[in-house]
């Protein structure tokens, strides 16, 4: 046999194992002992390949290719084939990703799993997969040679005359499919690969923006100034013209041929935000989100690769896309958790983002009405630029808050009288108003009146939320839903009632209090289907009267001119939190809320209720500035030694058998707990201590030094099936993890 063998392909598989698995060329490439060198030179680092494992067939990435393995080669298998001659992965997205799996301590073919889009994660070359376009052959004859009659015949012919058309185009046209046919069986058209080309950007793609004030000015030239790796923090409290800070900075960066990466960390940000770029760029602008099917999230990765795409506007997933000339990143609302993955590979996007800026030598915008603590303390060390806007743009005021004591007034519909009054005073003078209450659903819970049971997940140590309008119980936490219970489970009872409000009741309520005013509610429940969310804000941004009840969807980057009174219905769920970032998240999520009011000419109001009016974290908020309250709080952390003072790593495991993960990671504590520079916290019961049937536990792991962390954690997970090999354990790790539930 041949000797090809000596050639050893390293290939990333996306399964749970923290290593490459090494694997021999296959079979048709297999070469002599003369020829190793040359067909090494030949393997693409970043190919996507086939390969066996086990009885499954795989597709992984080649990470490496030499003569060296640690296995039996003769226990190797050859890899089936390589999807395509081309690489995958860029070298850049290859550094990323491979700097990723090892911060994050993630299994590697996961990682690389995850970057690339469903169509690609088969063994489909990318350009089986690229969009195809009928255009005309050469043997297309003169009209005068058709049939007369045949109109859809003449229809097409009069298309394909003038250009080149993906079948979606031609649908639109109303092109039948047997007309197509028949031209493509007569050598008259054919399919091909539409070209994904980028062409120059000049200023008349670009439309002129609005005047700025000092402020942005100062902004905008400092950051078009830097043609290297710096990371600016635009502070600007909401209204005051960020996105237009923005816009001129990414006018600077097309005009010099470079594309553009804007993060936002709700897809419902994605709409109005694409719309504002559009209006002002006539240049190709692409999205990126978990909504989007594979075939449009292909198209996005292959136009963003090839340069097509200058603009492509993101969730957190995109920061793994393969730019062609990537010239600047921009983070909105940089402070916003949902910017750090939870589930799985648990990466945080502004982490990658100042990784990557810094790789390709570029600049990084992070832009926030409330800066995270973490990005805070990067501006005191000095490690970012300081950029304040604290002026609204266009002469709009910053509103005036209320705090509204529950204790003291009567209330209807979860409102106080008060903010009731206020709320008709609003709508008599043709404004709109918006509630805020973050929980959805009719109640978070049903209660027997005469046993007082609750309606219990019977997989989580939570409630379910009763959901009126369809009829169900929903646990939020695991998705298990039931039909509404009419009888007590406890004591057989029929008086079952709703305790605490949601989305829904408020809803409900208002239609009673105000039966002429339209109430549009924006949740997870009413924005399902396709299209109701874009339908629901273009009627908001209509200017009409209303009420406008919702969750956090409501509460991030929207602007909504008309909006002169936003009622803040209940926080205090807030205030009594395990977690020592409850306030900084609570303060963030009231400021962006309140932020929504009167950005228009119309002064705005805005009402905070609780029952705890005296809690320092309320009078914080009514009293002080957002600054004021991150100023003390990381003064706070500094004399705890929480973070950013310190850096936290948790290991969590879960178990069907309810102790089993505490002592689990009690063992695993031991080996850690002799080194000096550590503090071990726990291990504890997760706040939410089962979820989906799993009882869950945790470990923190606190270090002043990040890189000795990392160092002594990696160790642990490197020796892990040595020390503590337990199959009825599910066990992840979380790198600076912003949710300890």
């Amino acid at each position: 046999m041949a000797l090809f063998s000596q050639v050893i392909l390293h290939i990333a598989l996306p399964v749970p194992l923290r290593r490459l698995f090494d694997y021999l060329l296959p079979s048709e490439l297999e070469t002599d002992a003369i020829d190793v060198a040359n067909t090494i030179e030949k393997v693409t680092i970043g190919q996507r390949v086939v390969v066996p494992f086990g009885r499954q067939t795989l597709v992984g990435v080649v990470l490496a290719v030499d003569t060296h393995t640690d296995q039996d080669v003769a226990k190797l298998k050859p890899a089936l084939s390589f999807v395509e001659n081309q690489a995958s992965f860029d070298a850049a997205q290859l550094q990323l990703l491979n700097w990723a799996a090892e911060y994050y301590q993630h299994p590697i073919g996961d990682v690389f799993s995850m970057a690339l889009p469903g169509a690609l994660r088969s063994p489909k070359t990318i350009d089986e997969q690229l969009p195809k376009v009928l255009q005309k052959c050469d043997e297309l004859p003169d009209k005068q040679a058709l049939p007369k009659n045949a109109k859809q015949i003449h229809k097409l012919y009069d298309v394909i005359r003038s250009g080149s058309f993906t079948r979606d185009e031609l649908n639109k046209k109303d092109i039948t499919s047997t007309t197509i046919k028949k031209f493509i069986d007569k050598n008259w058209a054919e399919w091909t690969t539409s070209g994904q080309g980028s062409s120059a950007v000049t200023a008349s793609h670009i439309n002129e923006g609005l005047a700025l004030n000092t402020e942005q000015a100062i902004a905008v030239a400092a950051i078009n100034a830097v043609n290297h790796h710096q990371c600016f923090l635009i502070d600007g409290v909401t209204g005051s013209g960020k996105t237009e800070v923005y816009l001129q900075a990414i006018e600077h960066r097309l005009l010099n041929q470079w594309q553009v990466l804007v993060c936002v960390p709700e897809i419902g940000l994605t709409p109005q935000t694409i719309a504002r770029f559009k209006q002002r760029f006539d240049v190709p602008v692409a999205l990126w989100h978990s909504a989007m099917t594979d075939k449009q999230r292909f198209d996005t990765w292959q136009q963003t690769r090839s340069g097509k795409a200058r603009i492509v506007i993101a969730t957190r997933s995109g920061i793994f896309l393969p730019f062609k000339s990537l010239g600047m990143i921009i983070i909105d609302e940089e402070h916003d958790a949902s910017f750090k993955q939870q589930d799985g590979f648990k990466y945080h996007c502004r982490s990658l983002a100042l990784y990557r800026a810094h790789q390709a030598n570029i600049p990084v915008v992070l832009g926030s009405a409330t800066p995270s603590l973490e990005t805070l303390y990067n501006v005191e060390q000095g490690k970012f630029s300081y950029l304040q806007l604290q002026r609204r743009a266009g002469g709009s005021q910053m509103p005036t808050t209320h705090l509204l004591d529950l204790n003291r007034c009567q209330t209807q519909a979860a409102l106080g009288q008060p903010l009731i009054d206020e709320i008709s005073n609003q709508l008599d003078k043709g404004r709109q108003v918006m509630l805020f209450i973050n929980r959805r659903g009719f109640a978070p819970v049903l209660m027997c009146e005469e046993c007082h049971w609750l309606t219990e997940c019977g997989r989580c140590s939570s409630f379910t939320t009763y959901h009126k309008n369809s009829n169900l119980l929903i646990c939020h936490h695991c998705g298990f839903q039931h039909p509404t219970l009419h009888q007590c489970l406890g004591c057989g009872s029929t008086r079952m009632t709703p305790v605490g409000t949601g989305t829904e009741q408020i809803e409900s309520n208002l239609a009673n209090l105000f039966p002429a005013t339209e109430i549009v509610r924006l949740d997870r429940d009413s924005t399902s289907k396709k299209g109701e969310f874009d339908d629901k804000l273009n009627k908001i941004n209509a200017g009409q009267p209303m009420i406008i009840v919702g969750t956090q969807m409501i509460a991030k980057g929207h602007h909504f001119p008309n909006v002169s009174l936003v009622g803040i219905v209940d926080v205090d769920g807030a205030l009594f939190s395990s977690d020592f970032r409850a306030a900084e998240k609570l303060s963030q999520l009231v400021v962006q809320v309140a932020g929504r009011a009167g950005r228009g000419s119309i002064k705005g109001q805005v009402w905070l209720q609780t029952k705890f009016p005296e809690h320092p974290v309320i009078q914080d908020l009514v009293n002080n500035e957002y600054k004021d309250f991150a100023k003390y709080a990381l003064n706070e952390r500094k004399m705890l030694s929480l973070p950013p003072y310190s850096h936290h790593i948790i290991l969590r495991a879960e178990s069907t058998i309810p102790d089993l993960g505490q002592q689990w990671l009690s063992n695993l504590s031991g080996y850690l707990s002799d080194y000096e520079g550590l503090s071990i916290l726990g291990p504890t019961p997760a706040p939410m201590t089962r979820k989906a049937g799993k009882f869950r536990h945790m470990l923190i792991i606190q270090s002043q030094s990040r890189p000795y962390l990392h160092k002594l954690v990696n160790w642990l997970l490197e020796n892990l099936d040595t020390i503590q090999k337990d199959n009825r354990i599910r066990w992840s790790v979380d790198v600076d993890p912003v949710d300890l539930s």
